[in-house]
């Protein structure tokens, strides 16, 4: 095999890539951009239409954080990804720097160690065409793909988690991907996996074998008519529950409550943490009060980071009173820049500097 087909299953080489993924006919996995997602399902804000039932919520811990805003157009980025084979390089689309692919090619994420058995991943994509497929595995593969003993990702059209060849959970019909960049967010708690493109749930799988490693591949079909983008990688660890966080400290952190950029708009991927908070609340009248704290990371000005903070978490603490919530039961603080948890030098510790704070507060 030649070194440009970079590890894709021999029946996925081009140009037979029409015929190649009859294989995954049953299998499918959606991602569909934001604004996207938002036009197509009708639902602007959190807890509306299928954004009710979206349950991804991200790991409490930022292992890996890609920025390409200083990497040279032209290049490789690789000061944050393995270059393993193919053509890729920095571009500028749409305003901001991307990874285009242009060739079938293979690159990795490197971890400080092993994946844990919960964590999340989350990333946006572009494909080629429809039926120009995207893998993630989780450790390297040796072997065939019929003897490949881990559960992976195949996005394309009919987008799904796969394993030795054959889907194990999808959604059909996605034409999408081409269009535009697209998040993927997976999240895995033990045994359970649960995959989104978009405001959809593409797999949902309560008995998930995702062996792990060190390293995340990616297998990107592309060609220099048909390129790939990608961006926007994010790898995080830990699933925290909130009550008995709380309970055990006081304080619960997260960074599942979203907004529009430098704006104080809740975006609809927000559902799952604040209906966690909005249960937990009418759950436990003996929580008397809690304190919204909004933390930014140190891009922009002080004074403006300090009041983005605070007007974010009045818009948390108002969806929570339009939801039946006492306001008198909730406090907020808008703390800025001032209380960093990481090195906001770095796009992982910027991307754990976002975050928001649920404290109980005294007296």
């Amino acid at each position: 095999m030649s070194k440009s087909t970079v590890g894709l299953p021999a029946n996925l080489i081009l140009p037979r890539a029409r015929s190649a993924f009859a294989l995954f006919a049953s299998v499918s996995l959606v991602l569909v951009g934001t604004a996207v997602a938002r036009e197509l399902q009708g639902a602007e804000q959190p807890g509306e239409g299928v954004w009710r039932n979206y349950d991804f919520t991200p790991g409490a811990q930022v292992w890996f954080a890609s920025d390409f805003t200083d990497e040279p157009v032209g290049r490789f980025p690789g000061s944050q990804l393995e270059f393993l084979g193919g053509n890729m390089e920095i571009v500028t689309k749409d305003g901001e720097k991307v990874l285009e692919v242009s060739a079938n090619s293979e690159f990795a994420i490197g971890l400080p160690e092993a994946l844990p058995g919960d964590f999340s991943l989350e990333f946006s994509l572009q494909t080629g065409a429809p039926n120009l497929a995207v893998f993630v595995l989780f450790t390297p593969r040796e072997t065939a793909w019929n003897r490949y003993m881990s559960q992976y990702l195949h996005i394309y059209q009919r987008p799904g988690i796969a394993f030795q060849g054959q889907p194990v959970a999808s959604i059909s019909g996605v034409r999408s991907l081409p269009e535009g960049l697209t998040p993927v967010k997976l999240q895995v708690d033990g045994d359970y996996a649960i995959l989104y493109v978009g405001g959809q749930r593409a797999a949902n799988i309560p008995n998930a074998n995702f062996i792990t490693g060190s390293k995340i591949h990616f297998i990107v079909s592309a060609n220099d008519r048909r390129r790939a983008y990608l961006k926007d990688f994010v790898v995080a660890v830990g699933v925290e529950d909130m009550y008995e966080k709380l309970m055990e400290t006081g304080a619960f952190t997260t960074r599942g409550i979203l907004f529009d950029f430098n704006e104080d708009q809740l975006r609809p991927e927000s559902t799952p943490v604040l209906e966690q908070i909005h249960s937990m609340l009418e759950s436990h009248p003996e929580i008397v009060q809690i304190t919204i704290e909004g933390h930014t990371d140190s891009v922009g000005e002080e004074e403006y980071n300090q009041a983005l903070s605070e007007r974010r978490a009045q818009t948390i603490k108002r969806y929570l009173e339009e939801n039946g919530i006492d306001g008198d039961r909730i406090a907020v603080l808008g703390m800025g820049e001032t209380e960093p948890v990481s090195d906001n030098t770095t796009a992982a510790g910027r991307a754990e500097n976002r975050r928001v704070v649920i404290r109980i507060s005294e007296g």
